[in-house]
């Protein structure tokens, strides 16, 4: 007959001290590693767009033969407008979301060798509308870009968090060389003075609307960023003399990408020149 002891050898790894030990013995990248793991996932489940929750108010829009460019704003990629990329999708709009280096040259280059590039690509497949859906930066290269070329008619351009204005950092640290070394020669010259862009940019005969992100709080105090602000750009410097509309959104700057009623207010402005400024609440879009 066998020992009992050398039968139940197994079942001593379930003991938690031994657990904890190995758990222990992982360290911390490895608990990390999870951890970013488990987050990367609940982000994926949290962006995928059911199309059976798409608001009914907007059933009856058809992106057919319409191109909307995506452009990204400062430190980000193509991939930073998939949440937005994802949702137009849905309603049949063709988009291209470009990716551009954004510390390494100026905004007016990014126009001419980034922007220009996808409107080629939209009309090249017969697209009779091209708009644009810009954040945060993205906004100003479109307005670059459209200085000299203009948008099929009818073609609308969203702007999210634009720093039309200026940047109050560019203005506070543009002369600083840690400030340029972070940011690039695109974003230092977000200011409205002599080296600045801001007021060499003529309006723009598009039909501009802007969904300004706010919050309430900051991690800046307001002598840095004047309030109400999205923690990046204030909302008094989103806003253009031409915009055809403006609404403000309770959000954050990066993460208003994700946000459902920004998503629904970017194809109810393509759709009708013009935001929802009745909709107050993210259950009312999901349940319209």
């Amino acid at each position: 007959m066998r020992n009992s002891e050398n039968l139940d050898w197994p079942f001593k790894f379930c003991n938690m001290s031994i657990l904890f030990r190995l758990i222990y013995y992982f360290g911390l990248k490895m608990r990390l590693f999870l951890f970013s793991l488990l987050l990367v996932s609940l982000s994926a489940c949290a962006n995928t767009t059911d199309k059976t929750m798409l608001p009914v108010e907007l059933a009856a829009v058809n992106g057919k033969n319409q191109c909307i460019v995506l452009i990204h704003g400062l430190w980000r990629s193509g991939y930073a407008m998939k949440p937005l990329q994802e949702y137009l999708n849905n309603y049949g709009f063709t988009t291209i979301a470009i990716n551009y280096p954004s510390t390494e040259t100026s905004i007016e280059n990014l126009a001419t060798n980034f922007v220009a590039p996808a409107v080629d690509e939209c009309q090249a497949q017969g697209m009779k509308r091209i708009h644009f859906v810009t954040h945060s930066m993205g906004g100003i290269v479109a307005r670059m870009y459209l200085q000299n070329h203009s948008l099929p008619e009818n073609s609308r351009v969203v702007m999210l968090s634009p720093p039309n204005q200026g940047s109050e950092f560019s203005k506070r640290f543009g002369d600083t060389s840690w400030y340029e070394w972070l940011v690039g020669p695109a974003a230092i010259t977000l200011t409205k003075d002599s080296n600045g862009v801001i007021n060499s940019l003529k309006p723009i005969k598009e039909e501009v609307g802007i969904i300004a992100a706010y919050r309430e709080w900051s991690l800046w105090p307001s002598s840095w960023l004047p309030e109400p602000n999205d923690g990046t750009v204030a909302v008094q410097n989103m806003r253009l003399a031409e915009m055809q509309d403006f609404i403000l959104l309770e959000a954050g700057h990066a993460m208003m990408r994700h946000d459902e009623k920004v998503k629904f207010q970017i194809v109810h402005f393509l759709k009708h020149g013009r935001f929802k400024h009745t909709m107050l609440s993210l259950n009312s879009v999901n349940n319209l």
